[in-house]
């Protein structure tokens, strides 16, 4: 790794706290907004429930929200799926407006910046899973005029567009023929692709197909633990080619084949991982948070997020590349999304 910059003029460093605070932190992923639009809780409101609220994004610094809109197919029925997106746009416009001191809904790169410069956490809007749009590829268009900047095109069921990474049967052997219109009509518009949970086919075929970046927005590292969710090495490298990035995941049993003993040290171990082969410009953060039960050591909700950035000052990561992995990078593929989009 390169020397800091900052070690061979010889300067005082930045505080890990004041990097963080000062960088554009985003997370690709969370599943809080489901809690809010249950009921459950408020997440306009500080908590000690779930990983996520409002108050506490300000307490993690982060700047740019990635809200999932994940229309649960064991609870909810075929049909319904389209109603809870919508719906759940709705909600999440009510939480912008009636807290626009606090945050905004962010719909393109530059109004992301315009939000953050404001002093505001943009929140984007993702759909989490291609189920969603049961074979009816009008509702991309609906949903993205609704807000949506992100789909999951699959979630741990395969569906019509494409094979999930849990299915055994991989049905289409990774993308159905609706599924390739999906993704081009996606690029067309400026809605970012996102392959976490897909079939390993279905993602070499989508980065195969897209005319730009995609993201897997909620990964870990195969090599670091072999489970299906998260990326090997030669997909990896593929996304590194292609100018995407992989949001490192959270989730315990993602990060070891004990998730009791899963903590913020194998986080950090796989960021450095990713960065030691590929380059820091692949790796940001997709943290899943509410999307699981319990918490993991060291991140246990998002308050604690300045953890990852005083242990990459640690490890001796430059200012630049850890303002990469922070956020910049998503910034970047978003930024490439929205230049590749027609009109």
């Amino acid at each position: 790794m390169l020397t800091p910059v900052w070690r061979v003029l010889n300067l005082p460093p930045m505080t890990p706290e004041r990097l963080h605070f000062s960088s554009l932190v985003v997370d690709m992923h969370c599943d809080t907004i489901l809690a809010h639009i249950s009921g459950e809780r408020d997440i306009t409101r500080r908590s000690r429930r779930g990983h996520l609220d409002l108050p506490r994004l300000v307490l993690g610094g982060v700047k740019v929200q990635v809200f999932a809109l994940f229309p649960n197919p064991k609870s909810l029925k075929p049909g319904e799926f389209d109603r809870f997106v919508m719906n759940g746009c709705r909600v999440i416009k009510k939480i912008c407006v009636q807290n626009r001191n606090r945050v905004g809904l962010a719909l393109s790169p530059d109004g992301l910046k315009r939000i953050v410069r404001s002093g505001r956490i943009a929140i984007v809007i993702g759909v989490e899973g291609g189920h969603a749009v049961e074979g009816d590829l009008s509702r991309l268009k609906r949903w993205f005029k609704a807000g949506v900047r992100v789909l999951t095109l699959t979630w741990c069921n395969s569906n019509e567009l494409a094979d999930a990474s849990w299915d055994k049967n991989q049905p289409h052997q990774g993308l159905s023929a609706l599924g390739k219109r999906a993704v081009r009509l996606m690029n067309r518009l400026g809605m970012i692709v996102d392959v976490s949970h897909a079939a390993e086919r279905t993602f070499y075929q989508v980065v195969d197909l897209s005319t730009a970046p995609v993201i897997a927005s909620h990964s870990g590292v195969y090599v670091l633990r072999k489970h299906n969710r998260n990326l090997k090495h030669q997909q990896l490298a593929i996304l590194t080619q292609q100018g995407g990035v992989m949001g490192q995941v959270f989730l315990p049993s993602f990060l070891h084949s004990n998730p009791k003993r899963a903590s913020v040290d194998d986080v950090l171990r796989s960021i450095d991982y990713v960065v030691q082969r590929f380059g820091p410009g692949v790796v940001g953060f997709g943290s899943d948070f509410d999307g699981f039960s319990g918490s993991l050591k060291g991140l246990e909700d998002v308050t604690r997020l300045p953890e990852i950035t005083r242990g990459l000052v640690k490890m001796g990561y430059t200012e630049t590349d850890i303002k990469k992995i922070l956020g910049l990078n998503f910034v970047r593929v978003w930024e490439g999304v929205w230049a590749a989009r027609a009109g």
